[in-house]
């Protein structure tokens, strides 16, 4: 662990993916604000139910069925597809849910169709602020090892925790820019995918006529999530994945504006 050199490319490129990452949903909020108007509560919401629903409530059964020790979480682990396949149904089936619960409840009261993509704005705009955290903190975790300072760092630390750390850091330490640079393009259909699920469920929870809708986001949600194992498994390079992964976007954000359309306003 201690071992580990992150090369000055690979930390310059997380800061600027970092950076970028957190900028852009900012700027979009920005510019959706300008334009419409529009109250800023369904954004609040957006972001506090993605925290709610996709980290803090789904963590114990992630943590049961894909690091516990225990048979079941053994299986899932020790394949690729079968973990990909987990992740993906449990962040469909919480952060759809989560999404269901807050214009039922929180949100009940917001029947303009609009309230659908200020909500999915905070939702995905979160996601990419809270990712581009985790990128920042990489690359200072990048810095202190290269100067030397892994054995300070993990001090304490179990082999199990040492070897988590290792797992996630080692394929950091050599990307390139470009590389980087896919991880922030990734977050624009990301985002986009997430507006889209909102409009979505926003018309299930609006219209009984569109309840049907709600399952389907989960499991479009759940497909979008999975895609990326064709590079984990080494079937595909990063590039694309992401074409892949931004033409499923691409045809979710295009059945949503259908719905939106006769949604009215």
């Amino acid at each position: 662990m201690t071992d580990i050199h992150f090369t000055d490319e690979a930390i310059a490129g997380l800061v600027v993916q970092s950076m970028l990452m957190m900028m852009i949903p900012v700027v979009l909020l920005i510019v959706w604000k300008v334009k419409t108007h529009e109250k800023i509560l369904p954004v609040i919401v957006g972001a506090v139910t993605w925290l709610l629903f996709a980290i803090i409530l789904k963590l114990a059964p992630a943590y049961f069925l894909l690091q516990h020790d225990n048979p079941i979480a053994k299986t899932i682990s020790g394949n690729i597809w079968y973990t990909m396949i987990l992740a993906g149904v449990l962040a469909g089936v919480f952060e759809e849910t989560g999404r269901f619960v807050a214009f039922r409840t929180m949100l009940k009261s917001y029947d303009a169709r609009r309230t659908s993509l200020s909500y999915g704005i905070g939702h995905g705009g979160f996601e990419s602020i809270y990712v581009g955290f985790q990128m920042f903190a990489m690359a200072v975790l990048g810095i202190l090892f290269s100067m030397g300072m892994g054995e300070q760092i993990t001090a304490g630390a179990d082999e199990a925790t040492i070897a988590a750390m290792t797992e996630q850091l080692a394929p950091m330490s050599t990307l390139t820019f470009g590389e980087c640079l896919l991880g922030v393009f990734e977050r624009i259909p990301a985002i986009a995918a997430h507006i889209a699920f909102s409009v979505l469920v926003f018309a299930a929870a609006r219209n009984k006529k569109y309840l049907y809708l709600y399952p389907l986001s989960i499991v479009l949600h759940a497909f979008s999530d999975f895609s990326i194992v064709f590079y984990k498994a080494g079937l595909v390079p990063l590039w694309a994945m992401e074409i892949i992964f931004a033409g499923i976007a691409a045809v979710i954000v295009y059945l949503a504006s259908r719905i939106y359309r006769r949604l009215g306003d």
